[in-house]
């Protein structure tokens, strides 16, 4: 095996505020949905914000047969999509369940029992942001390498670029790389005592943006060599092509406004591409509606790619769902390769003069492209890109 072997995507899953499914989730960016609404998880009365992207109904959702918190609760029915999407039915005893692994992305981790103890309530869960990967695992039976990735908002592209690790490096041959993270007190309370929260919609690159939205929810995706999934019988969705990682430490909380690190991030996953910039099609932003974080992108797309960017964030529909958000923005690219179609960034009404690229905003861009980036950007200046391509059934295997 080729440590460069190209490595595909044979399955995916969500669950969003506006979808459980990615075929339904889909549907709902396409048609201009939003999430938003008041907070129901918790008491938010005493907040001057109080508007967030729940899923509705997370239980109903669940498919673990023991208790579970609201991030496990959320993970699992996409994980189980994702591998029904990807034709893998794990059987013990006839598959080598020691070489299929799973990587999960996680800001809050598994945060519910921390806040029943705050509360004064004693949890029937188990806490922290390793026992979502572990229950995850055990329930499908993925006993191959298991790692959970804590790098805040970027965690969900960083456990695909892990997953990617894995099987080039030979030690697994079937990866699940997911994000999660549920709507909680602590991760709400945090973003408005920073000021970073807006009170009415999240506005991704409008002049008149407030702020960002908490959202919940998952995704997770299938990587695969292609040798091994052209072996199985298995239809690839795509093909990961590349990432880049960096980190610029600037501030702990602060982009740096330079876009340096976030520059450096998108260079490399091109170069590990093997493609030029002007193949990108698009890139999925992480736009998540702040003035600062808005700017830097910015400042980073234009450098990269001149005027010819084009680029839109669904945080209007979903919110910032933390881990779970550059996971979910990997699938919606992969919908976009696939359909022709490019989402939108909703709730725009003017343009800020600052954010000087071509913004999709308020209807979806019938574009055909080959290649699509994704960002994501986390506190303490974690940056993160990935390139994704089409994938074709007659492309050679390298």
């Amino acid at each position: 095996m080729s440590n460069q072997e190209n490595i595909v995507i044979t399955g995916m899953g969500v669950v969003t505020p506006i979808g459980s499914t990615v075929e339904s989730t889909w549907r709902a960016l396409l048609n201009g949905d939003c999430g938003a609404k008041e907070i129901r998880a918790f008491n938010s009365s005493e907040h001057a914000c109080k508007m967030g992207c729940e899923v509705d109904e997370v239980e109903h959702l669940s498919i673990y047969p023991e208790p579970a918190g609201r991030a496990t609760r959320l993970l699992l029915p996409a994980v189980e999509n994702a591998l029904y999407i990807a034709g893998l039915r794990i059987e013990p005893g006839k598959d080598d369940l020691n070489r299929y692994g799973i990587c999960v992305g996680t800001t809050m981790g598994e945060i519910t029992p921390f806040e029943d103890l705050m509360a004064g309530r004693r949890s029937e869960y188990v806490g922290g942001p390793g026992i979502i990967a572990i229950q995850a695992a055990d329930y499908f039976g993925l006993n191959g390498p298991r790692w959970t990735i804590t790098n805040a908002c970027a965690a969900g592209n960083m456990a695909i670029s892990r997953a990617v690790d894995e099987l080039r490096a030979g030690r697994a041959d079937v990866m699940v790389a997911a994000g999660v993270d549920a709507m909680s007190w602590v991760a709400f309370t945090g973003f408005v005592s920073l000021r970073a929260m807006t009170p009415d919609l999240c506005r991704p690159f409008d002049a008149e943006r407030k702020g960002l939205m908490l959202g919940e929810g998952a995704g997770a995706l299938v990587l695969e060599r292609e040798s091994d999934a052209r072996r199985r019988g298995a239809e690839p969705l795509a093909r990961l092509l590349g990432y880049g990682l960096s980190s610029d430490a600037h501030h702990i909380t602060q982009p740096d406004p330079s876009a340096a690190g976030s520059i450096r991030a998108m260079e490399a996953a091109i170069k590990m591409a093997g493609i030029d910039k002007e193949q990108i099609g698009y890139v999925s932003a992480h736009g998540t509606g702040t003035p600062a974080n808005d700017r830097m992108e910015s400042v980073a797309l234009r450098h990269v790619f001149g005027d010819n960017v084009i680029t839109s964030s669904i945080k209007g529909h979903i919110g910032h769902t933390l881990g779970a958000a550059s996971a979910i923005e990997a699938i919606i690219c992969i919908k976009a390769l696939e359909t022709g179609w490019l989402p939108q960034t909703i709730n725009m009404r003017r343009q800020d003069a600052d954010c000087r690229i071509r913004v999709i905003a308020n209807e979806p861009l019938a574009k055909r492209t080959d290649y699509i980036m994704s960002n994501a950007y986390a506190f303490g200046g974690i940056n993160s890109s990935i390139v994704i391509g089409r994938y074709e059934r007659d492309n050679p295997i390298e």
